[in-house]
């Protein structure tokens, strides 16, 4: 009895806010302080975790339930809201009892920080977390994320501290390359990687932390949000796929070979037939003539407006290829202001096979594979 009356009297006189709280913060003793700054919400039975600012509520819960069993104390520093409603920063430290699950605290007005600076690297890290889109990540010695804020958390829907209390190499441990990157970390490596978690695209730079004697003491984690860039990047594939569909349906336009006849192919032209064109063509053109097994090509340059020394070696090769092939080829439809240009050119042609019209080609064709067939037919007979 003299003892609670002595804890009691200890209690009241503590000029801290003292709490003893089990392991998810209800409390089950606070002293006369406690009660005069913080009212009814620091009763029995109530968590001490409605008091405690909704930004810092993460960190403080996380720090709660890490206390370690042999007895040794952690501090921190968390915003808490008072009898009169508004928050106030308290600097607090909590132990765990030894072989027991009850935490003891004491809580003591922290004294208020300066305003930040411009050059304060707080406020630039305050700004960077808020406008861009990317997230740190704060991991303690053991791997358990300590502290985990920035922008992407919010747009990505996974909302701040969302890694907060957990060990992220075992949160992981199906990911072996988030888990490798954290360890490796935590190990004294700089890690460097791109993984897709969450639904998002992440781009990670892990590296250690280490205190002023160069010991390992956790690791850092930016991570940049790669979701937009993905997206922009699959988006132009799309659209490259998209034209280049388009080319494969212009270069099949540009180049139609129609069988018009038995054996008898043709080739209407249209345009100008530069070096690319003209091997698309001799392509094109050689490969339907195997197919088919064609006995003749018509290229017919009626849409053809312009004829220089280039295209007319084009023409000179093509129909080379296809006397190779045992085709022949007969060019149609020479405009006369061509025929100028080839004749200035004095370019000779005497070796192609000309028609004025693709219907005189066509007409040329016939006669031939008639005469041709009556000859074989002579052969057949004698023999």
């Amino acid at each position: 009895m003299a003892g609670e009356v002595m804890l009691e009297s200890f209690l009241d006189a503590c000029p801290g806010i003292y709490f003893v709280t089990n392991a998810e913060g209800v409390i089950s003793m606070a002293n006369q302080e406690a009660a005069l700054a913080f009212g009814e919400h620091a009763a029995e039975g109530r968590s001490l975790l409605e008091s405690v600012h909704p930004e810092d509520r993460g960190s403080f819960q996380a720090l709660w339930t890490r206390l370690p069993d042999d007895g040794k104390a952690l501090r921190a520093v968390s915003r808490l809201r008072g009898t009169d409603g508004q928050y106030q920063a308290y600097s607090f430290s909590a132990r765990r009892v030894k072989g027991g699950p009850e935490i003891h605290a004491v809580l003591l007005p922290a004294a208020p920080k300066p305003p930040p600076s411009e050059k304060d690297p707080e406020k630039v890290l305050r700004v960077l977390l808020d406008n861009l889109e990317l997230a740190v990540t704060v991991l303690d010695r053991n791997g358990v994320c300590t502290w985990n804020e920035g922008r992407s958390l919010i747009t990505s829907g996974l909302g701040p501290n969302f890694q907060l209390g957990k060990n992220l190499p075992e949160a992981y441990a199906n990911d072996p390359v988030i888990r490798e990157g954290s360890l490796g970390a935590l190990r004294g490596e700089d890690k460097y990687y791109v993984v897709e978690a969450h639904g998002v695209l992440w781009e990670n730079w892990f590296v250690p932390a280490k205190d002023e004697n160069g010991e390992i003491i956790g690791a850092i984690c930016l991570s940049l949000d790669k979701s937009e860039s993905k997206r922009a990047t699959q988006e132009l594939q799309n659209r490259i796929d998209v034209i280049e569909r388009q080319q494969e349906v212009i270069r099949n336009l540009e180049t139609p070979i129609l069988e018009v006849w038995d054996r008898v192919v043709t080739l209407p032209m249209v345009g100008v037939v530069d070096s690319a064109r003209a091997a698309r063509v001799m392509d094109d053109l050689l490969a339907s003539v195997c197919r088919l097994g064609a006995r003749y090509a018509i290229i017919d340059l009626t849409g053809v407006d312009i004829v220089d020394t280039a295209t007319a070696a084009h023409l000179l090769n093509l129909v080379s290829a296809l006397r190779l092939l045992g085709a022949e080829g007969i060019i149609t439809g020479i405009r006369p202001n061509v025929a100028q240009t080839v004749v200035s050119l004095g370019l000779d042609l005497s070796r192609m096979i000309t028609c004025a019209n693709l219907r005189e080609g066509l007409r040329l064709c016939i006669r031939r594979m008639h005469a041709q067939a009556q000859a074989d037919a002579a052969v057949g007979a004698l023999v």
